[in-house]
C-alpha cells in the first residue's frame, strides 16, 4: 500500500471517530435528559396514587363523621324519649305516693293509670347490642406496595401482554403424579424472542404441597427456530398444585401465574371408585379450548389464577438455561395480587394444542350429602368463594344482614336487617323482589327459616310472620305483647315452629313449639336449669338437626345441643381466641353426621366442632369471613352461606372442599 493511501485511511478513519464521538456525546445528553423525563413521569404516578389514596382518606374520615353523627342524634332522640318517658311516671308515681301517704290508696284507678303508662312501659328498649360503635379496619391493600405494583421499566422491545403462557400438555396426561410425567408448557408471542427480551424474561417452578425444588427438563426448555415461542418442562413427580410463573421486567405475562392440579394414584382411584356414570359422562361432555372461559363452575375447572404466595422458586431465563445440567439455585419470593380465579384464555395466536379436558378436581370429602366425619382434629376445611352479594344499600345488595334461608326452588331469601328489609335473590345472586308484609313494614328482620311445605318463616323486632315460596305474606303467627320477645326459628319433625323465647321482666328463657296450622302454643321447655349464668346468657341462634336443637349463646360464648324428648343437654364452647374457644358465636349448621359449624362472630372465623362437641379446626375460607353472623347449609351441595356484618361482601356462598 502507498504512504499516501495509508495517510488518507487514517484521516478518514479519524474524521469518522470524531462524528462518532460527537454522536456519542448527543445521545448521553438525550440520555440524561429521557432519564429526567422518566423520573418526572414516576414522580406523577406517585403524586397521582397519592393524591387518590389522600382523596379516599378524605372521603372515609367524611363518612365517619356522617355515621358518627348518626349515632349521636339516635342517641339523643332516645334520650329525650326515654326522659318524656320518666317525666310521666314520675308524675304517675307521685300521685300513688301521695295517696299511700292519705291513706286513700282503695281510691286509686289501677287501670285508669295503667292505660296511661302501658305504652311506655310496654315499648321496646334500646338494644345495645345493635349499637355497636364505628370502629376502622385498614385494607390490606397497601400495606405492601412493591415496586411492580407501581409500574415497570421496559428494557426491550416488546412488552409483558405482548407475551402469552399456555399449557401445551394434555391435561389428561397430568392428572396423576408420577416419575416420569412431564408437564410441557409454552410462552408464545406474535413478535420475537430478541436477546434483550430473553436477557429480561424469566419463570419459576413450585409445587404448593412441598417445599422442594420442582426440577426441569433442561433438554426440553428452548427456543424456537423463529424465536416466537419459548417451551419450558418440568418433571411432575409428586402430587399437589404446580404453579409456573413467567415474569418479563418483574411483570406477569399474560395468564401467569399457571396452576396445574396434580393428585395422587391413591386419590385418583378413589375419585374414579366414587365416580357414578352419570358423572363420567358429565365430565366427558365438558371439554374446552383454550379461551373458554367457565367463570359460573371455577371449582371444576384446573387450571386457575390463584395469588402466588411462593417461599421457595426455581428460576431462570431463555439464555441461562443451557449453562448448567441441574436446576438454578432460589431466588426472590414473586408475589402479584390477581383474581382469585379466572379461566386461563387462548393467545391471539394460538400455537396448535390439543383441546384441553378439565377434570373435576380431586376433593377430600366423601361423595353424597355432607359429612365431616372424617376430619380428625387438626385437620382441614376449606371453603372456596363461589357467589357474594355486596355490602351496601342498593337493591341488588345488602346491609348487615343476620338471618336468611333457602327455598326449595334454590332461590335465597336474606334479611337486610339494617335496612329493615327483605330481599329475595335468584340462585345466581339476581336481585328478584322485595318481600314485604300486608301489614306494618319490617323492624329489623333477621331470623328465618324454610318449611317442609315450601313456605317461610321471618321474625323481626315485634312479629314472627308466615310467606309464601314467592314472597307472599300469609299470616301472622305471633306478636310481641311488650314483655317477651323470641330469637331463632326452626322447625322440627312433628312440623312445628320452635323459637327462643326471652322474658324480660324475670329474665327467663324458654323454648317455645307452635302449632303452624292452629298459631297456639303445643309445647314449652324451660331453660332455668341448663343456663348456668341468667344474668348474661343471651340465646340468639337456633336450629334442628338429627332430632335435636342446637341453640348459640352468645352472652356466655357456649353451645348447648338439646333432646327435647329426653330433655337431655349436651353444652360446648368457652371464651376466647383460642382453639375451641368463641367470642359472640352466632349462626350455626350441622351435617348429616351432627357435626357443627359454628359462626364465631368476634374472631371473624367459622369453628368446626364434632358431633360431641370436641373442636376440629377452623375453617379455611377464600375470602374470609368478617364478622359472621347468620349460616345456611346447603348438605346436597356442600355449600355454604355465611352472611358478616364487616366487609365489602354482605353474603358469600362458599363450595366445601
Amino acid at each position: 500500500m502507498e504512504l499516501g493511501i495509508f495517510v488518507e485511511r487514517l484521516q478518514n478513519t479519524l474524521v469518522l471517530n470524531d462524528q462518532k464521538l460527537e454522536d456519542i456525546d448527543c445521545k448521553r445528553k438525550e440520555l440524561t435528559k429521557s432519564s429526567h423525563e422518566v423520573q418526572e413521569k414516576i414522580s406523577a404516578v406517585c403524586a397521582e396514587v397519592q393524591a387518590r389514596v389522600g382523596a379516599a382518606g378524605e372521603a372515609l374520615k367524611g363518612k365517619t363523621v356522617v355515621e358518627f353523627s348518626k349515632l349521636e342524634k339516635e342517641l339523643s332522640s332516645t334520650r329525650e324519649e326515654v326522659r318524656g318517658d320518666s317525666l310521666v311516671l314520675c308524675s304517675e308515681l307521685e300521685k300513688i305516693t301521695e295517696l299511700v301517704g292519705r291513706g286513700d290508696e282503695d281510691k286509686f284507678d289501677v287501670d285508669e293509670c295503667w292505660g296511661r303508662v302501658k305504652e311506655i312501659i310496654s315499648r321496646c328498649q334500646l338494644d345495645e347490642s345493635t349499637r355497636k360503635m364505628p370502629s376502622f379496619y385498614h385494607s390490606k391493600t397497601l400495606a405492601k406496595v412493591k415496586t411492580s405494583d407501581l409500574g415497570y421499566l421496559s428494557m426491550a422491545e416488546f412488552l409483558p401482554d405482548q407475551f402469552q403462557l399456555v399449557l401445551t400438555s394434555p391435561v389428561s396426561s397430568l392428572m396423576v403424579a408420577s416419575d416420569m410425567n412431564k408437564a410441557i408448557c409454552t410462552v408464545t408471542t406474535s413478535q420475537q424472542f430478541t436477546e434483550m427480551i430473553q436477557a429480561n424474561i424469566k419463570f419459576s417452578i413450585k409445587n404448593k404441597a412441598c417445599k422442594e425444588t420442582v426440577p426441569y427438563c433442561k433438554e426440553e426448555c428452548k427456543l424456537s427456530e423463529d424465536k416466537k415461542s419459548f417451551q419450558i418442562c418440568f418433571l411432575v413427580q409428586r402430587p399437589g398444585v404446580y404453579m409456573l410463573t413467567v415474569l418479563l421486567y418483574d411483570q406477569h405475562v399474560n395468564d401467569s401465574p399457571l396452576v396445574l392440579r396434580v393428585a395422587s394414584k391413591e386419590e385418583m382411584a378413589n375419585e374414579e371408585e366414587n365416580t357414578t356414570p352419570e358423572d363420567q359422562e358429565q365430565s366427558t361432555t365438558q371439554s374446552v379450548t383454550p379461551g373458554v372461559a367457565r367463570q359460573q363452575e371455577p371449582e371444576k375447572d384446573c387450571l386457575v389464577l390463584v395469588s402466588p404466595t411462593v417461599t421457595k422458586t426455581t428460576t431462570t431465563s431463555p439464555t441461562t438455561q443451557s449453562r448448567s445440567s441441574q436446576p438454578p439455585p432460589s431466588a426472590v419470593p414473586l408475589r402479584r395480587p390477581v383474581p382469585l380465579t379466572r379461566a386461563v384464555s387462548s393467545p391471539s395466536k394460538p400455537t396448535p394444542t390439543n383441546p384441553i379436558s378439565i377434570p373435576p378436581p380431586a376433593t377430600l370429602l366423601p361423595p353424597g350429602p355432607l359429612n365431616l366425619s372424617h376430619l380428625s382434629p387438626g385437620g382441614k376445611l376449606s371453603g372456596l368463594r363461589m357467589l357474594s352479594i355486596e355490602e351496601g344499600t342498593k337493591p341488588d345488595s345488602l346491609h348487615k344482614p343476620i338471618g336468611m334461608c333457602l327455598l326449595q326452588n334454590g332461590n335465597i331469601v336474606v334479611a337486610s336487617t339494617f335496612e329493615d328489609k327483605v330481599k329475595m335473590f335468584s340462585p345466581t345472586g339476581k336481585f328478584l323482589t322485595l318481600v314485604s308484609s300486608s301489614e306494618s313494614p319490617f323492624m329489623r328482620p333477621s331470623d328465618m327459616v324454610t318449611l317442609q311445605s315450601g313456605q317461610f318463616v321471618v321474625r323481626d323486632n315485634n312479629r314472627v310472620q308466615v310467606f309464601s315460596p314467592t314472597g307472599t305474606y300469609l299470616r301472622t303467627l305471633w306478636q310481641d305483647n311488650g314483655q317477651d320477645k323470641c330469637y331463632g326459628l326452626a322447625q322440627d319433625k312433628e312440623g312445628r315452629l320452635v323459637t327462643i323465647m326471652d322474658t324480660r321482666r324475670q329474665k327467663k328463657t324458654d323454648l317455645l313449639f307452635f302449632d303452624l296450622d292452629t298459631g297456639k302454643l303445643a309445647r314449652k321447655i324451660e331453660m332455668d336449669d341448663i343456663i348456668t349464668d341468667k344474668s348474661r346468657s343471651k340465646c340468639r341462634f337456633l336450629t334442628y338437626e338429627l332430632g335435636k336443637l342446637y341453640i348459640t349463646d352468645l352472652g356466655l360464648d357456649c353451645v348447648y345441643v338439646l333432646d327435647p324428648t329426653t330433655i337431655s343437654v349436651k353444652v360446648f364452647g368457652s371464651t376466647g381466641s383460642g382453639p375451641g374457644q368463641v367470642s359472640d358465636p352466632a349462626g350455626l349448621v350441622v351435617d348429616t353426621m351432627g357435626n357443627i359449624i359454628v359462626a364465631d362472630s368476634r374472631n371473624h372465623r367459622l369453628c368446626l366442632f364434632s358431633m360431641e362437641g370436641k373442636f376440629v379446626c377452623n375453617l379455611s375460607l377464600s375470602p374470609e369471613a368478617r364478622r359472621p353472623s347468620g349460616v345456611v347449609l346447603d348438605k346436597e351441595n356442600k355449600e355454604l352461606y355465611v352472611l358478616t356484618l364487616q366487609g365489602r361482601a354482605a353474603m358469600t356462598k362458599y363450595k366445601l372442599k
